[in-house]
């Protein structure tokens, strides 16, 4: 698995990208790690531009940040965090969260940080899993925001394994996750652990039989295809 990486790792920053991660950055005050999935490749096109936004916490938000948002016509937030979490830094800020739907979804692990917190995270919260990919599925949820406290870990899981349904290269999904570092250099952000991810959709058979063993339906997975992915003509 670690050779594997190192192969992906060398032939990415040589890759063209149809959209690189710091081009999808969306700059805010309140936090460094927001970007959106518009642009990236998938099984026959691309990723729809303007649906899906990945992000660190928005407890921080400035109003300044919540215009920004707002004004992509953002209609679902997700949120990842812990009620531990937001007790200590803050729920995420009314300003922005009252006009739209807001979930709160806690994502646990019972190991801190690694590859067993990943390891965790993708087996303790199998219902999340789920429920996340059912959300994806209704056409009414997007623009989507979806987040956690800084944005690598518990979203990057989810972002990983929605890319996989999608079709995109392991080496593109690979080089999204490891720009949560680029942009905060001390984020710990390690390719190993998101092999977890990998791993655990490879030991399933593939993406198909891991989210349809975890109770995703494939009307629902093809759903989340149609809303998400752009044709190429």
């Amino acid at each position: 698995m670690r050779v594997w990486l190192l192969i992906l790792l060398a032939v990415a920053p040589a890759l063209a990208f149809p959209s690189n991660p710091e081009a999808r950055r969306i700059a805010l005050d309140g936090t460094r790690n927001t970007r959106g999935l518009g642009g990236l490749p998938t099984a026959g096109g691309t990723l729809a531009s303007g649906k899906l936004i990945r992000s660190g916490a928005l407890c921080f938000a400035s109003r300044a940040d919540a215009e920004k948002l707002l004004g992509m016509g953002l209609k679902t937030i997700l949120e990842l965090r812990l009620d531990s979490e937001i007790a200590k830094d803050g729920p995420d800020k009314a300003y922005l969260t009252a006009p739209l739907k807001k979930l709160h979804w806690p994502m646990a692990n019972s190991h801190g940080l690694g590859r067993e917190a990943y390891q965790s995270y993708l087996e303790d919260n199998r219902p999340l899993i789920r429920d996340f990919f059912a959300l994806l599925a209704k056409p009414e949820t997007y623009p989507l925001l979806f987040h956690c406290s800084a944005g690598k870990d518990r979203t990057g899981i989810l972002t990983a394994l929605l890319l996989e349904s999608l079709g995109t290269p392991r080496e593109v999904i690979l080089d999204d996750y490891i720009h949560s570092r680029r942009i905060t250099p001390r984020l710990k952000v390690e390719e190993d652990w998101i092999a977890e991810v990998f791993k655990a959709v490879d030991k399933a058979g593939g993406i198909e039989p891991y989210l349809f063993g975890l109770g995703v339906t494939p009307e629902q997975l093809a759903a989340v295809r149609t809303n998400l992915i752009s044709k190429s003509h």
